[in-house]
């Protein structure tokens, strides 16, 4: 298999992150609120891992997108691949979110994400997971702070 790069590695990441920061009860409609409010544009995502050799340590991307329809669209994925969402806890700013995988041929997860939105431009997720990836046990930790730039660059 081969080595995906550090942006494509840091982009499936930055993903897989707003996803578990967004995931809910699978068939049960979001209410508004299960969302953080977010702009669209031009982010900028910085993802670090505490533990990690220095150049994978901190890795940074850019993106134009609504980190919110981003977040619905990962979650709908997930779900399909046998993930279940246990509804959001939302206090305030702060969305906690637990998603338990159950992948075939992959393995079993459970990821616990917090979510603290600073504005409708900036946040910060802590994601916690643990379990069994292909019959090892795993245990990580990561943070990604995502920060909008501005409108996206037209083409």
């Amino acid at each position: 298999m081969p080595i995906a790069s550090p942006r494509h590695s840091l982009r499936r990441l930055a993903r897989a992150a707003l996803c578990l920061a967004a995931l809910a009860a699978p068939g049960v409609a979001l209410a508004a609120d299960a969302f953080p409010k977010l702009r669209y544009g031009e982010w900028e995502f910085t993802r670090s891992v505490p533990g990690q050799a220095a150049n994978v340590q901190s890795l940074s991307m850019r993106e134009c997108l609504d980190p919110g329809r981003s977040m619905r669209d990962q979650n709908a994925m997930l779900e399909k691949v046998g993930c279940k969402f246990d509804p959001p806890q939302v206090a305030g700013k702060v969305y906690t979110y637990v998603a338990r995988c159950d992948v075939p041929d992959v393995g079993k997860t459970v990821a616990r994400s917090v979510l603290t939105v600073e504005n409708d431009s900036a946040y910060t997720i802590s994601v916690e997971s643990e379990g069994v990836m292909q019959g090892k046990p795993m245990k990580t930790a990561e943070t990604m702070t995502a920060k909008r730039l501005g409108n996206c660059k037209k083409k």
